[in-house]
């Protein structure tokens, strides 16, 4: 499967793209695959990278042999580390993380559980196709800020799907990037099982650079 990169070099890195002036490494995580140059990843995300690149796109152990199906079969279990053509050579600062969640939050239009104080539950029984609800925020680590958000969506075939994204704003060597984790939402306990895959996929990235 070209693209996909599962062995570790002695860096403990999958590989590495530039970000306007500056190299960012993909750490490798054990149980994924970083695909972002696979052709299939790259026509399934193209719609992404419209605003800006892609340099990482992690397929769980699960997904990766049906790489070739991305578009025609079900996924989830996976994260992707992405930036904005517009902010690829601005020289950031730790004050600019909060200005770049609040631009991502404004963006999501959707309700602020965490704000109101309400419950998972609540969230999912009330979710309403095409408004997300924010139900946590937190710093993993410094550099980092998080939001999980639920979200529920429409597919093709009329069915509606409910995803737990944990979008997370990273610092890294001057640079703002952006990471988003999915998982498909079974209960409650699917928010403790994403937060935890998240934060160590974080601390792997932010340790590789």
């Amino acid at each position: 499967m070209v693209g996909c990169n599962r062995t570790a070099d002695k860096g403990g890195a999958d590989g590495s793209e530039l970000y306007g002036y500056v190299n960012i490494r993909l750490p490798h995580i054990e149980g994924m695959h970083e695909c972002h140059t696979h052709p299939r990843v790259m026509a399934f995300t193209e719609r992404y990278r419209q605003s800006g690149p892609i340099l990482g796109y992690y397929l769980d152990d699960a997904t990766y042999p049906r790489v070739d199906s991305l578009g025609q079969i079900t996924f989830d279990n996976y994260f992707m580390i992405y930036g904005d053509y517009n902010r690829e050579n601005y020289d950031a600062t730790p004050a600019d993380l909060p200005l770049m969640q609040e631009q991502l939050e404004r963006s999501l239009v959707g309700t602020n559980w965490q704000e109101q104080g309400r419950r998972t539950e609540d969230a999912y029984n009330t979710l309403m196709v095409g408004q997300p609800a924010i139900l946590q925020k937190y710093s993993p680590q410094e550099g980092v800020l998080t939001m999980i958000i639920l979200m529920k969506y429409r597919q093709e075939n009329g069915a509606e799907s409910t995803v737990v994204s944990a979008a997370n704003c990273l610092l890294i060597k001057k640079r703002l990037l952006s990471m988003a984790y999915y998982m498909a939402y079974q209960n409650a306990s699917t928010i403790d099982a994403l937060k935890q895959r998240n934060d160590a996929a974080v601390k792997a990235v932010m340790a590789a650079n």
